[in-house]
């Protein structure tokens, strides 16, 4: 099953979905803490927000898009009320997340066992409750420093721990390949099943031995950065996961923040870019459409299934 905002789906019925999303991300650090701990929630911020949003929530819809995975995490102002209302009454399903919860130098006091617990706790009782609908989260957000630091470490240890324990799958921002061999190591080192761990934006990284080191363990690649400027790159990179076999550990997305991209861009935003724009650009270099539409909806079924 998979967790989403308005219930839990069968992985058959997720379909069509983008795996690296952010609906908002919120800047201010207080006000995502009491979304977070005290289910505080700003009612006419969420009424501006929603308003500006739906539409293109059902503009997604429109195009083929059945889902999305929310990448805020709840530091970033992960909104579980405004994500309820937008998928219910769009059609787009949304994947929630715990994880990332303070500025890191909070992680410094507190053990490994202790920083699980809390997400555990997430997904045994839920973030939230909205309208008799209890939300829980259906996989773990981290963002990893370009330079691994002890806190990183205990983060990504901690996030071992809850993914064990709940099956909740791990999605990772990394940036550097030397970042994302030690991490490789790692999760060797805690003997984790590689299944359950996606390296985000692995799309952005030039190193093929580390790319070649991910694959040969199993690990989901995140080619999740798909905008107009870099289609020929995204193509590149999914044709050779085509030609070289490992196309079923792929995963797609724009990684766009919806809400900064409608306030800047209006109606002219790029956000179902990918349907309109990148898909038929594929189809015509060679790579059909059928091809990516089995890419986007078998893989994540697949990734976030728990």
């Amino acid at each position: 099953m998979i967790n989403t905002v308005t219930g839990k789906v069968k992985k058959e019925n997720l379909g069509v979905t983008l795996s690296h999303e952010h609906v908002i991300w919120d800047t201010d650090e207080e006000y995502a803490h009491r979304l977070y701990f005290d289910k505080a929630y700003e009612e006419e911020k969420i009424k501006k927000q929603y308003k500006l949003l739906l539409p293109v929530f059902n503009k997604l819809y429109n195009s083929g898009c059945r889902a999305i995975s929310e990448t805020s995490p709840p530091i970033g102002g992960q909104n579980v009320k405004l994500m309820y209302k937008l998928s219910k009454e769009s059609g787009v399903k949304i994947i929630p997340n715990t994880g990332w919860l303070f500025p890191k130098y909070v992680y410094r006091v507190h053990n490994e066992k202790e920083l699980a617990k809390r997400w555990i706790d997430d997904f045994n009782n839920g973030l939230d409750k909205i309208n008799d609908n209890v939300i829980y989260p259906g996989h773990i957000k981290l963002l990893l420093d370009k330079e691994t630091k002890e806190t990183d470490i205990k983060m990504l240890k901690a996030a071992i721990i809850a993914s064990k324990s709940t099956g909740m799958p791990i999605h990772c921002h990394i940036l550097k390949a030397k970042e994302a061999s030690k991490v490789l190591d790692l999760l060797s080192k805690e003997k984790f099943d590689f299944s359950k761990f996606l390296w985000a934006h692995a799309g952005l990284e030039e190193d093929k031995e580390v790319i070649k080191k991910a694959i040969s363990k199993g690990v989901w690649l995140g080619f999740d950065m798909i905008k107009k400027v870099n289609y020929q790159k995204y193509y590149n990179l999914i044709k050779d996961a085509l030609n070289e076999g490992y196309k079923d550990r792929i995963l797609l997305s724009q990684d766009y923040d919806y809400y900064e991209e409608v306030i800047n861009k209006g109606e002219n935003n790029p956000l179902v870019s990918f349907f309109t724009d990148f898909i038929p650009y594929c189809n015509n270099k060679g790579i059909s459409k059928d091809t990516i539409k089995n890419i986007i909806t078998k893989n994540p079924s697949d990734f976030y299934d728990i």
